[in-house]
């Protein structure tokens, strides 16, 4: 209607009741609730979860998990797109897919936070936009495994007083996540250990295996999981934009007279590393190339670190300076031979006692501290703020950890030693998960497993991975899965093979 009228001294309750009167449109829309005249939004919520908890038990009750993680990942952003109509999509379910690929890769501590990183921001960005995007996927991550503790207290204090609806309802959604969590942790349990089935079985007089009990508790901790990520999100309070603390440091000519002596020491360390790593100069004696690799590549690194937090604090006076500008330049210059010094030396060191994962992991993270410096150096050459510099660090860290999902470093490091003739420590190799296996065959060497007095007894167990359906499916498994597989069939073949 052009003219809407309303009668005075009407309760509100009872002109929401009577819309229907006026002919048109869904009927008026009281702030905080849906539009009169359609389905419930509780009941939708209700229904999507229900729906949700079918889709858990189907893909983790009694599986591994694997593939099954990032179908349920979208299926509660589905549910939440639907739940949230008008909002953008293709952005959010772009990010989702972008963050579930480590999972589908191979899953893995790193895969799996990844993915639940992106399902956070992928929902806050659903339900409330752009804006604000991360603080809003903060508090998420907040609200659910944290706030119950907390509002525990309140909710027995309102409970007492007589709370309201909306009262019962912030609390429940504070409590879903670790109770939901304990619940499904103790179905698993119950599952696992028939004592404790059988326990709780008498516990409740329930006259079973505990079965049906352990079902039941997943479903309830899978609800209570799954409810804080579907209903609406609380509202959250715009903060004022924050600010880059100074980082205290000394005066313009400590700096300066600093800068002068640092410089001398690194100069001195960089021509001990020319003449004994890459001119050839002999060692002192009773000392091997192994041993000066050792001594100094993680120490080499902690002081590049180091130089960088130094060029930081001393960036503001070299604004004013040209000199000390210069002298700023070639400190990180230096300490960016000094990782390259310690990559060699890391080399060396892999060369003499073989590839592991903390020396890998060390290769990796003296690359990121050489491509910081470079950054830093970047920065002060440009004169550049430092909030340029903190993104794009963190930027080349997360794309850094992102890449190393896609990467199978068990396979490197089993390819690394086995194709060294010299290489001993088949102990080591046994113990390198089933994704090496492929790189082991692969390599012609047949490991053998040594016990804890040095004893050999038997080659290593090279079946591979274990994939039991499409649920714990994953594509490095596969990968390896597949090469093992056809290289039995080629053996089977072969006439000459065993």
């Amino acid at each position: 209607m052009a003219n809407d009228w309303e009668i005075r001294g009407v309760p509100r309750a009872l002109t929401c009741d009577m819309w229907w009167f006026a002919g048109e449109g869904p009927g008026p829309v009281v702030q905080g609730r849906r539009p009169l005249g359609s389905v419930s939004g509780t009941t939708r919520s209700a229904v999507a979860l229900l729906g949700l908890v079918a889709l858990a038990d189907l893909l983790f009750y009694g599986h591994f998990p694997g593939l099954s993680l990032a179908v349920f990942a979208a299926a509660i952003l589905g549910v939440a797109m639907i739940l949230s109509p008008g909002r953008d999509r293709l952005r959010p379910a772009l990010l989702l897919l972008a963050s579930a690929l480590p999972v589908v890769e191979h899953l893995q501590h790193m895969s799996l936070g990844f993915l639940l990183a992106g399902l956070l921001t992928s929902l806050a960005w659903t339900t409330g936009g752009a804006n604000a995007l991360g603080p809003r996927a903060l508090r998420l991550l907040r609200d659910l495994p944290l706030r119950g503790a907390v509002d525990g207290f309140a909710l027995a204090r309102t409970a007492q007083q007589g709370a309201s609806a909306r009262d019962i309802h912030r609390h429940a959604k504070a409590w879903a996540f670790p109770v939901g969590g304990a619940l499904i942790l103790t179905a698993l349990l119950v599952q696992a250990n028939p004592i404790l089935g059988d326990a709780f079985a008498r516990m409740l007089q329930i006259k079973s295996d505990g079965t049906l009990l352990a079902r039941g508790l997943f479903w309830v901790g899978a609800a209570l999981v799954v409810w804080p990520m579907i209903a609406s999100p609380r509202p959250v309070v715009a903060a004022r934009p924050a600010t880059l603390p100074q980082i205290p440091g000394p005066g313009p000519a400590s700096v300066l007279r600093g800068l002068v002596l640092f410089n001398a020491i690194l100069g001195l360390q960089t021509l001990m590393d020319a003449a004994y790593l890459w001119g050839g100069a002999s060692l002192p004696s009773g000392m091997t190339a192994a041993e000066y690799a050792h001594r100094g590549a993680y120490p080499l690194l902690a002081t590049a670190l180091l130089a960088g937090a130094f060029a930081l604090a001393a960036r503001p006076f070299a604004r004013e300076n040209p000199w000390l500008r210069r002298l700023l330049l070639m400190w990180l210059a230096q300490n960016l031979l000094l990782t390259v010094s310690a990559l060699l030396r890391l080399e060396l060191y892999v060369e003499a006692f073989g590839l592991t994962y903390l020396r890998l992991y060390a290769a990796i993270w003296m690359g990121l501290v050489g491509a910081g410096l470079g950054l830093i150096g970047w920065q002060v050459w440009r004169d550049l703020p430092n909030r340029w510099l903190l993104v794009r660090s963190a930027g080349l860290g997360l794309a850094t950890l992102y890449a190393a999902c896609f990467v199978n470093f068990a396979a490197i490091i089993a390819t690394q030693n086995l194709s060294r003739p010299d290489f001993a420590d088949d102990g080591y190799i046994c113990t390198l998960p089933a994704t090496a296996d492929a790189a082991i065959v692969a390599s012609g060497r047949r490991p053998l497993r040594i016990d804890e007095y040095g004893d050999t007894y038997g080659a290593c167990a090279l079946d591979g991975p274990n994939i039991k359906g499409w649920r714990d499916w994953g594509f490095r498994k596969w990968r390896v899965r597949r090469y093992l597989d056809g290289v039995k069939e080629a053996a089977h073949e072969d006439p000459r093979g065993g």
